[in-house]
């Protein structure tokens, strides 16, 4: 039996040797008709099986991540808190129903997202579960406690590089978060060419008001449709033309001040259920209630859970408060300094990474920067660690799911990948698995190219990888 397994071992190693040169060889032949140039291009392809690159092109060089940052956040949430960590967000009460209180648990899953489009399920059920715990009416304030996190909303960098704050993918940061801190705009073309076009609010809420100059046309619009949500404000402008018998899609828009969100959506749901708040939405920074209370759970969800959208539909949102939660719990501050400070020492001490500098945890800043090499010592970390199966999990599947569901579709699903896009970036970093049952971990990096597609080159690498 000893001398059947050396021998399986050696045909293994033989074939691994076999296959790396061949794997190299078309990977530079795709490389090089790709025509990607004028920039700087970084990859790695590593074998599991052989314990060794099958191959490098400057793998070593330091290149903007865009969102493979996410992969540097999340590996290092799952590795510290565990796919199981718990956000829980209380309702409390003191004696005599004066003010109904909600602490914030930096949940980002508070919405309609695990909930068919419904923004204020939890919202209802959590009025039931207080209907029968407690008063119906309170006398006071709705009092949101989002101080888990610092109030710093937006990502300095992301406001000195002007992105557009309207937009879902930038949107605010809190500690109490709901319905990825938008507001849904379900839109469709008017009864009647030259009315205005019609539009739905999910949730239904005061919190925003709608300026609806839009016009529905028979012929092709001239003027673009769109929503402008004015600066500093939850004033919406509804612009432009929109076809008749446009059937409804949706449009989802960034508000501002995610608690007050949060408590506003709160109250006017408790209200609809027969909960009254008399008072307003107040924010206030404590963490705690003293004196005799009574808690009820709001909403409770995994970060297991809350990883997957994070890296398969790469949601920005998610990462920030990823990062800020980090920092609450092993530096005792919920800023993006102190999540950053956790997430390095992380790659320091458990991965052996130093070359990566953050700037934020998503990627959406565009000095984010990693090696190749680093990017895959942290998903070969990950694969091997006992949250691994959560961390491979959460990435894209090519030709399926998130923002790999249109590429790679003849990989058959046996590549799992991040990708990352700004201006000037693209990366794409995963695992792929051989037919012959070797998984390769691969990162490709592409910043500044004048030439070529670095997308249709992932597509051809990935592809290569899996045949």
């Amino acid at each position: 039996m000893v001398r059947v397994a050396l021998l399986v071992a050696a045909l293994v190693s033989v074939s691994a040797r076999i296959q790396e040169p061949r794997l190299a060889d078309r990977a530079e032949t795709a490389v090089a008709r790709s025509g990607v140039s004028g920039g700087r291009l970084g990859i790695l392809i590593y074998s599991t099986q052989a314990g060794a690159p099958v191959y490098d092109r400057d793998s070593k060089k330091v290149l903007r991540l865009a969102s493979n940052t996410k992969l540097l956040t999340t590996a290092c949430a799952l590795s510290k808190l565990g796919p199981g960590y718990r956000f829980r967000t209380n309702l409390a009460w003191g004696e005599g129903s004066g003010d109904l209180h909600v602490f914030g648990a930096g949940d980002p899953l508070i919405g309609g997202r695990l909930y068919g489009d419904d923004p204020t399920r939890l919202f209802r059920d959590a009025a039931a579960r207080l209907k029968e715990a407690g008063p119906k009416e309170f006398t006071g304030n709705l009092v949101v406690h989002p101080g888990i996190f610092d109030d710093v909303a937006l990502n300095p960098v992301w406001v000195e590089e002007r992105y557009d704050q309207n937009a879902w993918w930038c949107a605010p940061v809190g500690g109490l978060s709901f319905n990825d801190n938008c507001v849904d705009l379900l839109y469709e073309a008017g009864p009647n060419p030259g009315d205005p076009a019609k539009i739905t609010l999910r949730p239904e809420t005061k919190y925003v008001t709608i300026v609806n100059r839009s016009t529905t046309v028979l012929g092709n619009p001239t003027a673009p449709f769109g929503f402008v949500r004015a600066e500093g404000s939850n004033r919406i402008t509804v612009n432009g033309e929109l076809k008749a018998g446009t059937r409804q899609r949706v449009a989802w828009i960034a508000i501002k001040d995610p608690a007050r969100y949060f408590g506003t959506v709160l109250r006017e749901t408790l209200q609809a259920e027969g909960i009254r708040v008399a008072g307003e939405v107040v924010v206030a920074p404590g963490l705690r209630l003293e004196g005799r209370h009574t808690e009820l759970l709001l909403a409770e969800h995994s970060l297991e859970e809350a990883v997957g959208p994070c890296n398969t539909v790469s949601q920005n949102l998610y990462a920030e408060m990823f990062l800020k939660l980090l920092g609450f719990r092993f530096r005792g501050a919920g800023t993006t300094a102190a999540g950053i400070e956790v997430v390095q020492e992380f790659l320091r001490s458990e991965v052996g990474v130093t070359d990566v500098e953050m700037v934020d945890g998503s990627g959406l800043a565009r000095e984010n920067r990693a090696s190749p090499d680093s990017l895959v010592k942290v998903l070969t970390y990950m694969r091997n660690h006992r949250a691994g199966k959560s961390f491979v999990g959460s990435l894209s599947v090519a030709g399926a799911t998130g923002t790999l569901k249109e590429r790679m579709a003849s990989t058959g699903g046996r590549l799992r990948a991040k990708t990352g896009t700004i201006a000037g970036v693209s990366s794409l970093s995963g695992y792929a698995e051989t037919p012959d049952g070797d998984t390769l971990i691969f990162s490709i990096l592409a910043n500044g190219w004048t030439h070529g597609a670095p997308r249709d080159l992932q597509d051809a690498l990935g592809e290569l990888m899996t045949k």
